[in-house]
């Protein structure tokens, strides 16, 4: 997108379409409840809509225009899923342009003439082999951090819970001190995602999630938990994994002036790929621990009773019974993913 938008066209400039789109970007930040980061992708591909067709009137949008879109994207160094997301995208606006009163020259089945082929869109869709370390790689890994600082101790305790419960590293980072809990029936300690709790992240949703029965780990987890709590005063509403100041000069070491603030996501991911990197493993992404705990749990556990159930119901979908059908109580869940043995 970035030869799309180089600073040559930067410098053109509709303002008719200016005001369009702004109305565009506000009815979907107050319908969609859009953060500003979708805001942001959706102004930039609109943006690219405008450079390839040559900042033509967009509320006088017509097939035509689509089809030059569409010759000039072509031309352009952009990816298959790029271009599948850009003319997803303005399909939508183009709908929308239709139902406003600025758009009446406009139908909505003219944004129809927006679509990729199928071989293009079947490109878009792809997807290719996504590695990801073995448990026996991420144990050895977070075994060997360093623990000597209150630093280190931080970025193990988060290596740790990643390779326990493989979270969305955006909600890792907004994780709190009462994140973590322990069912008082089994004795499993799991994670109460709750977006309740959890602000500012744009999938979270609500769930509970075991972490492993690795005890070394967990304890990694619990110790840099209480040590916050007794050592740092932090309560239940802080940050499990706080910003730590690099200031020597500054007294209290968590970057606080009343609350502490939570790691970024970059910082996350850096503290995650620094501990592969240091035992010679490629560098992932905190997200590909997901990819390791689906392929362990997918080769110890084998559920003949869905699929018998599926069969009996007559559910084309396995994913139909497994929704109304495979779900079983908290406490049940928990003990079962605790009693997982990671070698």
């Amino acid at each position: 997108m970035q030869s799309i938008l180089n600073e040559s066209n930067h410098r053109k400039y509709n303002p008719g379409n200016e005001r369009i789109v702004k109305k565009y970007l506000e009815h979907v930040r107050r319908t969609k409840l859009a953060d500003n980061k979708t805001l942001l992708a959706l102004r930039k591909y609109l943006r690219a809509f405008e450079v390839l067709t040559d900042f033509q009137d967009l509320d006088r949008y017509t097939p035509d225009m689509a089809k030059v879109f569409l010759a000039n994207l072509r031309q352009q160094s952009v990816s298959p899923s790029y271009m599948h997301r850009i003319t997803s995208e303005t399909q939508k606006f183009i709908r929308w342009l239709a139902d406003e009163p600025f758009g009446r020259r406009i139908r909505r089945n003219d944004a129809d003439y927006l679509t990729l082929t199928r071989n293009e869109i079947n490109r878009a869709n792809a997807s290719g082999y996504k590695p990801h370390h073995e448990y026996s790689q991420l144990l050895h890994a977070v075994r060997t951090m360093p623990a000597q600082t209150v630093t280190d101790l931080r970025n193990r305790a988060l290596v740790a819970l990643v390779i326990l419960t493989s979270p969305r590293v955006s909600e890792l980072c907004n994780f709190r001190i009462d994140t973590i809990m322990q069912d008082p029936l089994v004795g499993a300690y799991f994670l109460d995602i709750n977006p309740r709790k959890i602000k500012n992240v744009k999938f979270c949703r609500a769930r509970q999630v075991t972490l492993l029965n690795i005890p070394d780990l967990r304890q990694f987890v619990l110790d840099w938990r209480d040590m916050l709590v007794n050592e740092y005063d932090f309560d239940k509403s802080d940050p499990l994994f706080p910003k730590i100041a690099t200031n020597p000069f500054q007294l209290n070491i968590f970057e606080r002036n009343v609350k502490a603030q939570p790691i970024s996501v970059c910082t996350a991911n850096q503290i995650f790929n620094g501990a592969c990197v240091a035992n010679g493993l490629a560098p992932l992404s905190i997200h590909s621990v997901r990819r390791t705990r689906a392929r362990h749990i997918e080769n110890i556990t084998h559920d003949d009773r869905i699929v018998a159930l599926q069969q009996d119901f007559g559910h084309s979908s396995i994913g139909t019974t497994r929704c109304n059908y495979g779900n079983i109580t908290p406490s049940r869940q928990r003990e079962l993913i605790a009693g997982i043995k990671v070698e």
